[in-house]
Formats: C-alpha cells, structure tokens, sequence
C-alpha cells in the first residue's frame, strides 16, 4: 500500500499584500517628491540662464556703446553748445536711478539708405524697474521729440556710475573730456549688485579754435591746390598751343 503526500499551493497572506503594497506606495511617494525636485530646479536653471543671458545681452549692448563714445558737446536749446560730453544725474529724463547721455559713432547706415550720418544720441535710463536704452534718429533732435526706447536688462533697482579720471575712480567729474573707464554698478532683483567696468576710446574736446583753424587749413590747401591746378592746366595749355605753332612754322 502506498502513501502520496498531497502537495497544497501556498499564497500571500493579507498581510504580507498590506506590507508589499505600502512599501510599493511609499517608493512611489519617494519618486515624485526626487522627479518633483529635478523638475522644480530644472526650471529654476532655465529661468536663472535666461536671466543671465539677458543680462550678458544688456551688457553687450552698454558694451558697444561705450566703446564707441565721442567727445561731442550737446546742442542748448537757447543755441550754442555745451560745455561736457557726458551728462550724468537722477534728475533727468524722470529716471528712477541715475541716468547717462553720451554721443557715439559708428551707427551703421548701409549704402547711405537713410538720411543721416553715423553719430547717435544715446541715454540709459531706468523707468518702471527697467534700464531702458533712449536714442534719437538724429544727433540734434527737436525740442520735444519722443526718443526710440528698448528695454536693455529688466528688474532693475538701482544704477550708479563711475568714472576713471587723473588714476583714480571718482563718481563725479567735470566731463568735459572722456573719462578712461567708466564703471556701471547695477543692483538687479534676485542677483544682487553686479558691477561692470567698460573702457573708453581716446577723445578730446573739439574747441572753436580747432574748427576755425581746420576750416582755415582746408580753405587754404583747397585754394593752394586750386590754383595749382589751374596753374598748371594754363601752363599745359601754353605749351601745347606753342607747340602746335612751331609745328605750323616747322
């Protein structure tokens, strides 16, 4: 007589399922809170490179101005000139922080498509938490005329500028020639004070005692250069008309 052993199947107890389903549960909790965090800090990034690359683009933009700035004087509105070339102060334009109006070459005209030069009128102003870049289509621009605005770096709270003169920095400075340097201090919302030094081309100021002496130079060498030319055309014509009559005689 045999014996066969029954084999029965044995299953999951409740609660073992309890306990697998609350560990299933709780690495589902860990992986949204990790998945969550990579996200929320991947958009922090985003958002913190894009501020930086407008600010490296504002930057830029103060960058090719300053590196293009001219000695020019501005026109006065009772006729005449000035007397400085940059104009600084927290009270002009209604700027919010400290403004700054210079001249600059180097405005590009491609073919001489529009009717103007190469010299622009430029300001930076801060209005509504914005450094805003002010130009005009002409250097001497009417009285009342509206500047063309663009939006240079945004969230802006405070702008200060200094200026390298006689080897040292000063924060004010008489302005009637360009300064060596010019330091630009700019407190943005969320980043801090972030400072920025831009060097300057060499200028001097163009005095009226220049202008009359190069319009006298080039009055002097046009009429040097006129008469010799004349000089020598009459001369050249002398002698070919004696030339032709020699050839006559001849």
């Amino acid at each position: 007589m045999s014996l066969k052993k029954n084999k029965t199947t044995r299953g999951f107890t409740l609660l073992e399922m309890l306990i697998a389903i609350a560990i299933f549960a709780m690495l589902g909790l860990a992986a949204n809170a990790v998945l969550s965090t990579v996200m929320k800090n991947d958009e922090v990034t985003a958002e913190f490179a894009q501020r930086l690359k407008s600010l490296q683009q504002g930057f830029g933009a103060l960058e090719r101005d300053f590196g293009q700035m001219v000695a020019r004087t501005p026109r006065l509105l009772e006729g005449g000139r000035g007397s400085t070339v940059i104009q600084t102060g927290k009270d002009m334009f209604d700027s919010e922080s400290e403004a700054i109006v210079f001249y600059r070459i180097g405005w590009l005209n491609p073919d001489g498509l529009l009717p103007r030069g190469s010299l622009q009128s430029v300001a930076y102003v801060v209005q509504e938490n914005n450094l805003e870049r002010w130009y005009f289509p002409y250097p001497e621009p009417e009285f009342g005329a509206e500047p063309i605005k663009t939006v240079v770096i945004k969230n802006v709270l405070s702008v200060e500028y200094s200026f390298f003169v006689e080897d040292k920095w000063e924060r004010k400075f008489d302005a009637t020639s360009l300064p060596k340097a010019i330091a630009m201090a700019v407190e943005v919302e969320g980043l801090g004070t972030v400072q920025r030094k831009f060097l300057l081309p060499l200028g001097a100021m163009l005095t009226k005692d220049n202008q009359n002496n190069s319009g006298n130079n080039n009055g002097n060498n046009s009429g040097n250069n006129n008469g010799n030319n004349s000089g020598g055309n009459n001369g050249g014509g002398k002698g070919g008309g004696s030339g032709g009559k020699e050839d006559e005689n001849g």
